[in-house]
């Protein structure tokens, strides 16, 4: 099975198997059950809480109630309660089942309740009964308890904490769709051969009401120069032989291949380094009706009339030279300058290391790559601009590059305004490899001059609200000239 490109946490990875020494708990045959939703808070050492939500199984007869799906990592456990004058009460301790980590230790895994104050730092709590209160209608559940995946039955020490729990019972009514997000982002990687998307995908509408999940799925979309499409993501079939590819994702669906339930994981194999953005919608099919979620863009890289683009699998191979293990014909020993548009890209060589900075034929692009070992980066433009965003395409990194100036995340984007950018490569390894560099760059249109001076030339004209414009428009515009002493001014005038 492929890496799952996201969950919300390191465990939701185990392998779940049942072990012989607990009894768990088995509904009676013919039990009938309505899905229902539980949203919470859940721990997690990184943000302290984040928004949880997953789907609930529930069924009642007589005065016991059986719940199936508590427990993530083995959602097919159940916990018995019973439901007496508006109140549901589960006891603590109730056996799901043994689940094995990463590192093939097995946990035996217990139903739990506890008192909130775990989440303030209280490490002294012993499990306790949980019990919800049932509003008139029947279908919402409240608690002041919080619930955890136990591996004790005489303390707390487990794997999921909640808090703020509400369940509640979907009805099938019309509805709006709350839009997901995407919580991870894999471009496609030409050595795997695929790429990947991971969302966080609660069953909700706009107002946070619960949704039928069998009513519910989803389509990914590419932005390419501004043309959106869908994305087709191939679904192993039932024979596992053979793929059909799929457009609207059923959110409960999953192959176990490239498409995992909820939206956790949805591999594709189509190249990725033209997607401008990736996006996700929702479409909810309840009440008889069809509503779609706003789509959700995660940009990737600005558009080709907005930026600047030095793109080196671009280069022709027959026409650049590059160095092989037998070659040096691509090694760069001097200071290389390279030009696009108002963009000046100084590449230094790579001083003190056994090996060169140089222009080299990746085996698996069968493109030219700038391989980095040492030296710096400089990036300038005119001094009526600003550099304001550089989105690096690299296949390796080194964590240890650092910019001067500006801030730089972890999808390799920079983000800062200055004319003038460097960039000093580490010269230990991992070496960077870099495919493309989009630069944005802005021009700064204020002060704008009136002086009767003769241009050498007219190099760009703009509208009163900045918009590059045809040289030939007539009417009130701005020419941006460069003068006889090789200064760039703005001069504003009236073409007829």
């Amino acid at each position: 099975m492929k890496k799952i490109v996201l969950f919300v946490m390191t465990m939701m990875l185990a392998v779940a198997s049942w072990a012989q020494s607990g009894a768990v708990v088995t509904p009676p045959a013919g039990l009938q059950t309505e899905e229902w939703l539980l949203t919470a808070q859940r721990y997690d050492p990184t943000e302290y809480t984040v928004d949880a939500a997953q789907t609930l199984y529930i069924g009642v007869d007589g005065q016991d109630v059986y719940v199936k799906g508590l427990n993530l990592y083995l959602p097919e456990a159940w916990v018995k309660g019973t439901i007496v004058n508006g109140q549901a009460t589960f006891a603590a301790n109730q056996y799901y089942g043994s689940m094995t980590d990463e590192e093939y230790t097995s946990y035996d895994t217990y139903f739990a309740g506890c008192d909130v104050s775990w989440f303030e730092g209280v490490s002294t709590l012993k499990p306790t009964d949980v019990t919800f209160t049932v509003n008139e209608a029947g279908d919402r559940w409240t608690t002041t308890s919080a619930l955890v995946v136990n591996t004790l039955t005489d303390g707390i020490a487990g794997f999921d904490f909640l808090k703020d729990i509400v369940l509640a019972k979907p009805h099938d009514v019309a509805a709006t769709p709350k839009a997901p997000t995407i919580a991870y982002y894999m471009p496609y990687d030409n050595t795997e051969g695929y790429g990947g998307i991971s969302l966080n995908f609660p069953p909700v509408d706009v107002d946070g009401n619960p949704l039928l999940t069998s009513k519910l799925s989803y389509i990914i979309f590419k932005d390419v120069e501004r043309v959106c499409s869908p994305i087709m993501i191939p679904a192993l079939q039932e024979d596992g032989e053979t793929f059909e590819d799929m457009m609207e994702i059923p959110y409960n669906f999953t192959d176990g291949y490239n498409i995992e339930a909820h939206g956790y994981a949805a591999y594709f194999y189509e190249p990725s380094n033209a997607f401008n953005a990736i996006g996700v919608k929702a479409i909810y099919r309840g009440g008889d009706e069809v509503r779609l979620s706003d789509i959700t863009w995660l940009n990737l890289q600005p558009y080709a009339d907005e930026s600047t683009v030095f793109d080196f699998n671009a280069l022709d191979k027959d026409t650049t030279p590059y160095s092989t293990s037998s070659s040096h014909a691509g090694d760069i020993t001097e200071d290389k300058v390279l030009k696009q548009g108002d963009v000046t890209l100084t590449v230094s060589p790579c001083e003190g290391g056994n090996t060169p900075n140089r222009y080299w034929l990746d085996y698996n692009l069968q493109a030219l790559q700038l391989r980095l070992y040492g030296g710096k980066l400089t990036f300038e433009v005119p001094a009526n601009s600003t550099i304001e965003k550089m989105y690096f395409f690299a296949g390796d990194w080194n964590d240890y590059n650092e910019f001067d100036s500006g801030e730089f995340s972890d999808d390799l984007v920079w983000t800062g305004s200055a004319q003038k950018v460097v960039l000093t490569i580490d010269s230990s390894k991992p070496n960077t490899k870099l495919n493309k560099i989009a630069v944005v760059v802005k021009e700064d249109l204020t002060g704008i001059s009136t002086v009767n001076e003769t241009p050498v030339e007219t190099m760009r004209t703009f509208d009163l609200q900045g918009r590059k414009v045809k040289n030939v428009t007539k009417g009130l515009v701005i020419e941006q000239r460069r003068m006889a002493d090789g200064t760039v001014k703005n001069v504003k005038v009236v073409r007829k």
